[in-house]
């Protein structure tokens, strides 16, 4: 008897473990990640299947139900608080406003309702926090994850493609391809597994402050980066105080330094060890990346040094190129880039808002799309092309963009039109338009050309394949005098420099061929300061292309006192096959 209740003791033991080991898994706090925005449908008209709904779906990656007591979500800076919620193991739970519920309820199961719901539809930041006011999920979504044009009209959902990689942006979303737009409440029509076993690298960096470098990394990484074990170090040294995860996208640290530091001095932030990603792959990091004290930006620091604004797909490949031709670390936070309007933008945005640095002599690229734009473009540097969704749609024909201070002060401004392409192009779709010499005045229509074929039509964040170099020259010198204008990237155009003693000039070049014909007048009249350049593309004055031959370039200047002087100089060219 006695043995009995005791085997019946230790069985009740047994089961009450049991139920106690499911319950404490049942009811354990999800950490970040486990539970996840993985459906958006921010625009439901017109309607495709789904009634006229803006929904927004919440999964449960965890084996076990969850139930979610005090939570919130964040739709660009509104805040809502969720009703209190059980999501099955696994499951799913769909955020409807509440007028919508009736309308809804034949198409979804799991529903949960909001005093209401608005959703942007060109995108917006959403943002999943649990009862500790600790970020859980971040997603900052734009119609242009819909691939398919048609798709970001409406009525589509976007969806998250690999559950297992929650930290991922537009790589890891795209359209629903269920035929009523979208799967409310059920595993997503797009699942599959996908690979971002990229190397992580740092994208750039910036100062919140004079003791503070904020790194920002191209993918989010492992809460472990914070652990600092050696991983971070700079020359000159700085004592490293703590390393802290910036929210809410977590790709980005907060470096804290024990002194502030000093300005005029350059420093380099060493990174190496190993590091883990969000999706748990490691990484062996070697990177030297410098940062310094950046000073306010100053008219013509920086300039507008390539943009193309007739991208091969007419959607967001359009970039702005800038180089910071100043001896000074400028910090793109404090740059606005603005679009029409003549002295004032009509639109203006951060160049980048969350900051990054330029530092002298060094190019930036800004991109809508930055996958786009490495698919499109040979890019040297991966580094330096930095995605600007804001970017404003440049006109194709003519347009005036513009960099300015946070105040709206010019700091560049440039006028383009169509016409400033190489005029034998067959088309200037998916080509940029280049500056030659990043210290002659930017509306100067000499100092642009259309980016070499060689160079693939572009060269976002490097070096023209156009640009000019600083020659020393006599009083009229022209450079190159052999030259084969089929804009191969090589020698395409000739140049005819002229440097003055007298503060003002009048210039006036043309073109001759061997018969003592005028084929081409360069300029007329021309007011000038003590050097100019004129640029010779081999066209002639009808933008015919001048046959291959010897020509004789006739120049005639005057200054102040009206002194006339005429030099004359030969040029060949010679077209390549």
């Amino acid at each position: 008897m006695i043995k009995k209740t005791l085997k019946a003791l230790l069985l009740t033991a047994s089961v009450l473990l049991t139920q106690n080991d499911i319950l404490s898994q049942t009811y354990s706090e999800p950490n970040r990640y486990d539970i996840t925005i993985s459906e958006i449908m921010a625009k439901p008209t017109p309607e495709i299947g789904l009634p006229a709904v803006e929904y927004i779906e919440l999964h449960n990656r965890l084996p076990h139900p969850c139930t979610l007591h005090g939570w919130r979500l964040k739709l660009g800076n509104t805040v809502k608080d969720l009703p209190d919620m059980t999501i099955d193991s696994c499951g799913y739970a769909v955020l409807i406003a509440q007028k919508n519920l009736e309308n809804f309820t034949p198409f979804c199961d799991h529903i949960f309702t909001l005093s209401s719901l608005a959703l942007t539809d060109g995108g917006q930041q959403l943002t999943l926090y649990n009862q500790h006011d600790e970020v859980i999920h971040y997603v900052s979504y734009s119609k242009s994850w819909h691939t398919e044009a048609i798709k970001q009209e409406g009525g589509w959902a976007l969806e998250m493609i690999d559950a297992n990689w929650p930290c991922v942006g537009s790589e890891n979303w795209n359209s629903s391809t269920s035929p009523i737009g979208g799967t409310p409440g059920q595993s997503n029509s797009i699942c599959n597994t996908l690979n971002f076993n990229s190397i992580p690298f740092i994208t750039g960096v910036t100062m919140p402050d004079s003791t503070t470098l904020r790194v920002h990394f191209s993918k989010t990484m492992s809460a472990d980066i914070m652990e600092n074990d050696g991983k971070f170090r700079t020359e000159p040294p700085l004592t490293i105080l703590n390393i802290k995860e910036v929210p809410p996208e977590f790709s980005s640290l907060d470096i804290r330094f024990g002194t502030a530091i000093q300005p005029n001095t350059d420093y380099k932030l060493l990174l190496s060890g190993t590091l883990t990603d969000c999706g748990g792959n490691t990484y062996q990091i070697d990177d030297r990346i410098p940062f310094g004290k950046a000073a306010p930006p100053e008219p013509f620091d920086l300039v507008i040094n390539e943009i193309l604004t007739n991208p091969i797909d007419n959607g967001n490949a359009d970039y702005l190129e800038i180089y910071n031709r100043s001896n000074r670390i400028i910090d793109l936070k404090d740059v606005k880039v603005g679009y029409g309007g003549d002295t004032l933008p009509q639109k203006a945005v951060a160049a980048v808002s969350k900051g990054w640095q330029l530092h002298p002599k060094t190019y930036v690229a800004l991109c809508k799309q930055k996958n786009v734009t490495l698919q499109q473009y040979v890019c040297k540097d991966e580094k330096r092309l930095v995605e600007c969704d804001s970017l404003p749609d440049f006109a194709i024909s003519k347009g005036i963009i513009h960099l300015t201070d946070r105040s709206l002060q010019s700091i560049d401004r440039f006028c383009y039109t169509e016409e400033m392409h190489y005029p034998k192009l067959l088309t200037s779709k998916g080509v940029s338009l280049e500056r030659l010499y990043p210290d002659m005045p930017t509306q100067d229509e000499n100092n642009w050309r259309s980016a070499a074929e060689s160079a693939g039509f572009g060269t976002p964040g490097y070096e023209n394949s156009q640009s000019g170099n600083t020659l020393e020259h006599n009083e009229f010198e022209i450079n190159p005098e052999v030259f084969s204008p089929d804009n191969d990237g090589y020698e395409d155009y000739a140049e005819v420099l002229c440097t003055f003693t007298e503060e003002e000039n009048r210039v006036s070049i043309v073109i001759f061929n061997n018969r003592g014909h005028p084929v081409k007048h360069l300029t007329n009249n021309m007011l000038c300061g003590t050097s100019a350049r004129f640029r010779w593309d081999g066209l002639d004055d009808r933008n015919q292309s001048a046959p291959a031959g010897m020509y004789v370039v006739q120049i005639e200047c005057w200054n102040l006192r009206t002194q006339k002087t005429i030099r004359k100089r030969k040029v060949v060219s010679i077209y390549l096959l």
